[in-house]
C-alpha cells in the first residue's frame, strides 16, 4: 500500500563557496531538499534518496510512507535536489550557458556537505534510481564511510553508448530549433524540447512495452514525456543530460573501474529491471560482480528503464518496496 500521508518539510541549504570538479567556482551554490521523519538520538538514521535525470527530489514520493519501503517512523528521509535542477542551483537561474558543467561527482559532494549540516553522523543509506543511482555509486565509492548501505535501482558504473547516442540526439535537435538562437533564446526553444521528449520516450521503456499499447495510449504516453521536456529551460537541460550521459565512476581511477569500485565499504542492493535497454542489464552486473557485499535482484517489468516508478498496484512497485524494506532492516 503506497501511503502518501507524509508530505514532508521543504529546505534549502546553501554552501558559500562551491569548487566543480572543473575547477570552476560558484558562491552561494543550493542545494535545495525534503525531509521526512526525524533524525534519531544516535544520529545513524537517515536514508538519503537521489533523483534521476529528469527527476526532482519528488519524483520516488511513491516509495515514502508509513509501511512503506522508506518509512519516516524508522527512517530521516532526505530526498534532494541535485545541482541543476528543481530548487537547487541551476542555468535557469540566470547564468544560461555560463553555468558551470557539473558532473554526478560534483552532485554528491553537494549533498555530502549538506549530510554534514544536518548533523547526521552515518547514513543508513543512499537510496537512487538512475542518475540517482550514479550518484549512490559515487557516494559510496568516495565517501565509504559515509553510508552503510547503497540501493541501485536501474543503474550503470558508467554511461553506456545508447545513452550517449539519445542524449546526443536529444540536444542535436533542441538546437535546430531557431528559438535556441546559438543558446542565447529568449523565449524558450519548445518545439525542440518536446521533439527531444519524443526522441528520449521510446528508449525508456521496452519494445513489447510498446507493442501492447494502442495508437492513442501511445501517443499519450509519448505526450506525457513530451511536456516534461518542455517544462525544462533549455540550457539546464542540456548541462543535466551531459552530466548523466558523462557519468563514469573510473574517471578519477585512471579508467580503471575494478580499482574504482574495490573502494566500496558498502552493502549494495543491485536492481536493474529486466528490460531496460536505456542502460542495460550487463550494466548492474558490472557492478555487482566487482563488489563483493551485491545483492543482485531483476525486477521484472515490461515498463524497461521506467520500471522502477512507483505504480500503485504494480507488480514490480511491490517487488521493489519490498527488497528496500527488507535490505535497510537487516
Amino acid at each position: 500500500m503506497i501511503n502518501h500521508e507524509h508530505t514532508g518539510e521543504e529546505a534549502v541549504f546553501t554552501i558559500a563557496d562551491f569548487v566543480f570538479e572543473s575547477g570552476e567556482r560558484m558562491r552561494g551554490l543550493k542545494v535545495g531538499y525534503v525531509t521526512h521523519g526525524r533524525l534519531n538520538a544516535a544520529r545513524d538514521n537517515a536514508v538519503l534518496l537521489a533523483p534521476g535525470t529528469a527527476n526532482t527530489r519528488h519524483s520516488a514520493d511513491g516509495y515514502i510512507g508509513t509501511g512503506n519501503a522508506l518509512d519516516p517512523s524508522r527512517h530521516f528521509v532526505i530526498a534532494v535536489d541535485a545541482i541543476g535542477a528543481g530548487t537547487s542551483s541551476s542555468p535557469q537561474d540566470g547564468l544560461g550557458e555560463a553555468f558551470p558543467r557539473y558532473s554526478i561527482r560534483d552532485m554528491v559532494r553537494a549533498e555530502h556537505a549538506l549530510i554534514e549540516s544536518l548533523g547526521v553522523r552515518r547514513l543508513r543509506a543512499v537510496v537512487g534510481a538512475s542518475m540517482g543511482a550514479f550518484q549512490a555509486l559515487e557516494w559510496s565509492i568516495h565517501f565509504p564511510q559515509a553510508a552503510e548501505r547503497a540501493v541501485l535501482l536501474v543503474p550503470a558504473a558508467r554511461a553506456g553508448n545508447v545513452f550517449r547516442a539519445v542524449v546526443r540526439a536529444m540536444i542535436e535537435t533542441i538546437r535546430l530549433d531557431p528559438a535556441w538562437n546559438g543558446g542565447r533564446y529568449g523565449a524558450q526553444p519548445l518545439a525542440g524540447l518536446r521533439a527531444a521528449g519524443r526522441i528520449y520516450y521510446p528508449w525508456t521503456v521496452a519494445d513489447a512495452y510498446l507493442e501492447s499499447l494502442t495508437p492513442q495510449a501511445l501517443e499519450a504516453e509519448l505526450s506525457g514525456t513530451v511536456e516534461r521536456a518542455a517544462a525544462w529551460d533549455a540550457w539546464s537541460l542540456i548541462r543535466r543530460y551531459e552530466a548523466s550521459s558523462g557519468h563514469d565512476v573510473s574517471v578519477p581511477f585512471g579508467g580503471n573501474m575494478a580499482q574504482a569500485l574495490a573502494r566500496i565499504r558498502a552493502a549494495l542492493l543491485v536492481m536493474p529491471t529486466s528490460s531496460d535497454r536505456l542502460l542495460g542489464l550487463h550494466a548492474a552486473r558490472e557492478i555487482a560482480g566487482h563488489v563483493e557485499r551485491a545483492e543482485y535482484a531483476e525486477v521484472p517489468s515490461a515498463r524497461g528503464h521506467l520500471g522502477w516508478r512507483a505504480v500503485q498496484g504494480a507488480a514490480e512497485t511491490a517487488f521493489i518496496a519490498g527488497r528496500i524494506s527488507r535490505f535497510l532492516v537487516h
